[in-house]
């Protein structure tokens, strides 16, 4: 069966569960994270996918023994990677100031209200590779905003873009964070083209 199609299974059909990451994730990224998850006792780890277009559920929240996934979410991207806000992530950057996501592996930390209009119930992000050591210096979290809504997307066309934050709808952020606190894995990783421009 090509992959294509099992992908488009995978999505609609809550019977394809076990090694649901295998089909989803590729070499070199899914190797990374199979090795981390080895030092992990969280219940449950997630991947973003920043190859796909940010219209797309590409936030994989995955179970860590079985591999199943469990569920997938449109989250947004970066201004600085995005400038001019097709869609898709075209760069990334860990720069202060860059307004741009980051790519590697974070780790979940202190879940807190945010202060910050519209963002509600927040959860911190620290950065455990060389591409985002300085997650917690730029202040990248989960949070929710409006821009990510289906009724916003629906007028717009496109999700809008965060200054580097992993954003979702509000009942996702809800879902992410209940499901991902104390100290669970997230891997961000771009399938789409390895090749592309990293600062």
């Amino acid at each position: 069966m090509p992959r294509t199609l099992l992908l488009i299974l995978l999505l609609i059909s809550p019977a394809l569960r076990a090694g649901d990451l295998e089909l989803l994730i590729t070499q070199p990224a899914l190797g990374e994270i199979l090795g981390e998850l080895q030092h992990s006792k969280h219940p449950r780890f997630a991947v973003v996918d920043y190859g796909r277009a940010s219209t797309l559920p590409r936030f994989y929240l995955f179970d860590s023994r079985s591999h199943a996934l469990l569920g997938s979410f449109r989250v947004a991207h970066g201004k600085g990677s995005d400038p001019d806000h097709d869609g898709h992530a075209d760069s990334f950057s860990n720069d202060p100031g860059s307004r741009a996501s980051s790519l590697g592996l974070f780790r979940t930390s202190e879940v807190y209200d945010s202060d910050e209009p519209g963002h509600g119930r927040s959860m911190r992000l620290a950065g455990l590779s060389e591409s985002n050591s300085n997650a917690e210096e730029r202040a990248i979290v989960i949070h929710a905003n409006t821009y990510m809504e289906d009724d916003f997307i629906r007028r717009h066309g496109v999700p809008g873009r965060s200054y580097g934050c992993l954003v979702l709808a509000g009942a996702d952020r809800d879902l992410v964070i209940e499901q991902l606190a104390g100290g669970a894995l997230i891997l961000a990783i771009d399938q789409e083209d390895g090749a592309r421009a990293r600062n």
